[in-house]
């Protein structure tokens, strides 16, 4: 698989060279730390799935090293630094991906809005918001759920519970912790499950998960599927705002978290293939880029960075993650 953007090239286990947190190429969030974090996960995944019931401890002191790891790196950021994800062409990619990527957005999140006395429990409930899925007897990707038959779709929605089950294995796990695995798909206007609890009742933690969940499931829903445009999920998410999603997290992420990794390659709506150079804080759908690829295929061998913020760019569009 081809490895994305300005990073240098490396690969892991097959999957693409993560630029989370990037500035002037290097990774924020360390690789030792994603790849401690892909590692646990993976090892706890398969460990339930041979088990086949929530009688597994999971690794409590390793995942809360990887969390205070993401916190240090997250913590040390320049202001206009924002967060960005895991850019990967396989589905069976996500369980180990995504739960890293939701973290590091949780991460963020909860400490762009003051929470730093807490941000351990946050972080480890977002790492294993969707651990419960392991235990789920029903074959489920990356799309949670679609296309899926009315009853295996009701066996994958226990996996909330499930997860329960799985961290109160280990004495350590807060109740915070364990509030975020259980609430990650309630909904503020009381649609989500497994309680349709609304409002004030689904716990402030749970609602920086479930939004940080939700903008990066759709993100690889977006790149996998090009069904949405990283535009449109913004759009999507902002929408959702104070319905299905607590408004005061989503415009926090929206003001830590870009759609768009810095150094991915992307299509322009005017059919050339450019390069993702800087991150814009406050305009997170308009990025600097770099063209490569003209329309035709042709290489660009030197081009100017173009700023889409810029009024002159206004009607160029990212249409996709390639």
């Amino acid at each position: 698989m081809a490895l994305r953007g300005a990073a240098q090239a490396a690969k892991r286990s097959g999957l693409t060279e993560v630029v989370l947190l990037n500035t002037g190429g290097m990774s924020v969030v360390s690789a030792a730390v994603r790849d401690r974090a892909f590692e646990l996960m993976q090892d706890l995944i398969v460990q339930l799935r041979q088990a086949g019931a929530p009688t597994v401890e999971p690794p409590y002191d390793d995942l809360v090293e990887v969390v205070e790891g993401i916190r240090s790196d997250v913590s040390n950021l320049p202001l206009h630094v924002l967060a960005s994800w895991t850019v990967f062409d396989q589905p069976d990619e996500y369980e180990y991906a995504h739960p890293f990527d939701v973290a590091v957005f949780s991460v963020a999140i909860a400490l762009a809005m003051g929470e730093r006395a807490r941000v351990v429990d946050i972080g480890l409930g977002a790492l294993l918001h969707d651990v419960g899925m392991a235990l789920v007897p029903v074959p489920v990707d990356y799309r949670e759920g679609e296309g899926l038959a009315a009853e295996d779709m009701e066996k994958a929605r226990v996996h909330p519970e499930l997860g329960v089950r799985v961290l109160r294995q280990h004495p350590r796990v807060s109740a915070f912790t364990k509030a975020i695995v259980a609430q990650h798909h309630e909904r503020m206007d009381g649609s989500g499950y497994p309680r349709g609890l609304r409002g004030s009742d689904i716990h402030p933690y749970s609602r920086i998960v479930a939004c940080a969940d939700e903008f990066s499931t759709m993100l690889i829903r977006s790149h996998l599927d090009r069904n949405m445009t990283p535009g449109e999920v913004v759009d999507y998410m902002m929408s959702a705002a104070g319905f299905e999603f607590d408004k005061d997290v989503v415009r926090t992420m929206l003001g830590c978290v870009s759609p768009f990794p810095e150094g991915a390659l992307v299509r322009l709506s005017t059919g050339e293939l450019a390069v993702v150079t800087r991150l814009s804080r406050g305009m997170v759908t308009r990025p600097v880029v770099r063209v490569v690829k003209e329309e035709d295929g042709r290489q660009v061998e030197t081009s100017e960075e173009i700023d889409l913020a810029r009024p002159e760019h206004q009607t160029t569009l990212i249409t996709a993650i390639e």
